[in-house]
């Protein structure tokens, strides 16, 4: 595993709440077998819109940023692409070397903050891709994507699918919507939470969380020379683990676009 990141204060709490969490978040997955089979069944990680831009992924070099469980990672290693993990979670990437190994899968990862990646090259990439749940930690989105980019061959793909940020402004009401802080407060919001991730009950651990509207998420692509090849907001439905009924509000925010 490499390493390589300068981190600030409040990725360094975000690191420690991750490395803290890592094996209730594993176990997690462990229940539901989505590890085992992210290689096998990449439609299963991936929407159909995503796999619809990935397309042929043989032989490619792709960079996932911000890992985490790495059920991505996984997918793009089952087409055939050859895959750099990137996690600021030690913890989380050795959890996820272990079940590489397991699956006989040849991923390299390395330990690092994705708004600093001096361990990577230049234009070493024919695809970055990054999503879930990732921006959320981020302190500084245009650095980040800027990262993101550098590390992109010319017309290499830049794929971003992030849980929409229209949803994470509510507060925990579990059947009314009452507006928690404005759309526009980028924060840093600051909490306390539990070791265990899963446990929505407040504790100890001190994290930072950073709210991105949809125009700033935008922008951070388009401002780093790509051309937008895809801007789409996705489904409808309300998750399980979601303390407020936002049914009916977007779920995803997906940003495709290749490097100039």
């Amino acid at each position: 595993m490499r390493e390589g990141y300068n981190v600030n204060e409040y990725h360094r709490a975000n690191r420690a709440r991750w490395n803290l969490g890592a094996e209730a978040w594993a176990a997690m997955h462990d229940r539901r077998g989505t590890w085992r089979i992210a290689h096998r069944q990449p439609e299963h990680v991936f929407l159909p819109q995503e796999m619809d831009l990935i397309g042929d992924a043989e032989r490619k070099d792709v960079c996932v940023l911000g890992s985490g469980d790495n059920l991505a990672v996984f997918a793009f290693a089952g087409m055939g692409a050859r895959v750099t993990s990137v996690d600021i979670s030690v913890e989380q990437l050795a959890v996820a070397e272990r079940r590489a190994r397991e699956l006989d899968l040849d991923i390299e990862f390395v330990e690092s903050d994705v708004a600093d990646l001096g361990c990577l090259e230049d234009a070493s990439f024919d695809m970055v891709y990054t999503g879930g749940h990732v921006a959320v930690w981020v302190s500084d989105l245009g650095a980040y994507y800027r990262e993101a980019i550098r590390i992109l061959l010319r017309r290499g793909l830049f794929l971003v699918n992030e849980y929409h940020p229209i949803r994470r402004i509510w507060k925990n009401r579990a059947t009314s919507l009452e507006v928690g802080f404005s759309y526009f407060d980028n924060g840093p919001h600051e909490y306390r939470a539990s070791e265990d991730v899963l446990e929505k009950a407040s504790g100890e651990v001190k994290q930072y969380e950073f709210h991105w509207t949809v125009s700033e998420y935008l922008r951070a692509v388009i401002e780093q020379g790509v051309d937008l090849i895809r801007f789409e907001e996705i489904g409808d439905e309300s998750e399980g683990w979601e303390a407020a009924p936002l049914q009916g509000l977007p779920q995803m925010l997906l940003i495709a676009g290749r490097k100039v």
